[in-house]
């Protein structure tokens, strides 16, 4: 049976708290009390029956002050049903966490979160080489050799660092919003909400995803570019700035010299400007997926 944080433990043991995953709303004041110091922490979920290990791993975790240890699992199965109902960001499984009789091989689980949580990164550890090509075939994110070499794992740690990094810095654009001057007074919008912003007929709007409209007061466009800077922004034409995140496709017509945008969910196209066709290609081709070019 799997088990929740907190964990103290030394080299050769460790001392749990086991709990099953629904007492997990009666550490929620405790968690929240505690969220501001843990807020960029990795929950680590450890995978394995060897106790032995598991305190060793607890420890040289929690030298690096970047990872929670949040709970243990004896199984591939429990670790599975434990992510269901809890957050776990980073998960440390042996490559046979207990009885193959009982368990599948820690790898399994890469492919298993790779469907349903993709943001967890899942590190397979074993005491031989012979699993390394099995658990990259699955997508893990490393693999490592017991006993524990610190360099190595201060390597790895380096690279998962890097990936959560770029995961929190996602979910705060995404979640982020900009409050803006209309006819009416002031509104909130979310940045991810917004297709791109048009200028036209000197009034500047905002078309969202839902097809709204937005009409924009005492705003120019340089003002609006440079509000948006650094959100996922870029201004494609002079009466334009469109949302990177919500293009689906560039279209290039050479002999007409005509280029154009298209978005998700929306029927209509705008101007792209040809000085900024190849910028923009590049930008799109670095960054993001599920773009036609």
């Amino acid at each position: 049976m799997f088990t929740t944080a907190p964990l103290r433990c030394g080299w050769t043991s460790m001392r749990a708290t086991r709990a099953h995953w629904s007492r997990r709303s009666r550490m929620s004041g405790r968690q929240s009390k505690n969220r501001e110091e843990t807020a960029m922490e990795m929950k680590a979920l450890l995978v394995d029956s060897n106790q032995r290990l598991l305190g060793e791993l607890t420890v040289m975790l929690h030298a690096f002050q970047c990872f929670r240890v949040v709970g243990t699992a004896r199984t591939s199965t429990e670790a599975v049903e434990y992510v269901q109902f809890n957050d776990v960001d980073v998960v440390f499984a042996s490559h046979q966490p207990a009885d193959p009789r009982t368990t599948s091989v820690g790898e399994h689980l890469s492919a298993v979160f790779g469907q349903s949580h993709p943001h967890i990164q899942v590190v397979v550890y074993s005491d031989s080489e012979e699993w390394a090509f099995n658990a990259f075939r699955c997508q893990c994110a490393g693999y490592l050799l017991t006993p524990f070499d610190p360099l190595a794992l201060q390597s790895l740690v380096n690279r998962l660092s890097y990936v959560f990094d770029l995961q929190q810095a996602k979910r705060e654009v995404a979640n982020r919003s900009i409050m803006i001057k209309t006819r009416n007074g002031y509104q909130l919008t979310r940045l991810s909400d917004i297709l791109f912003i048009e200028r036209n007929n000197r009034k500047n709007s905002i078309v969202t995803t839902d097809g709204q409209e937005i009409a924009l007061l005492g705003y120019t466009m340089n003002q609006l570019e440079e509000m948006l800077e650094g959100c996922g922004f870029y201004r494609c034409y002079q009466s334009f700035i469109v949302n990177l995140s919500q293009v689906a496709a560039v279209r290039a017509d050479n002999e007409a010299k005509n280029y154009t945008i298209r978005f998700k969910g929306y029927e209509g196209e705008i101007l792209l400007s040809r000085e900024k066709y190849a910028e923009l290609v590049t930008l799109l081709k670095g960054r993001y997926a599920k773009i036609n070019i």
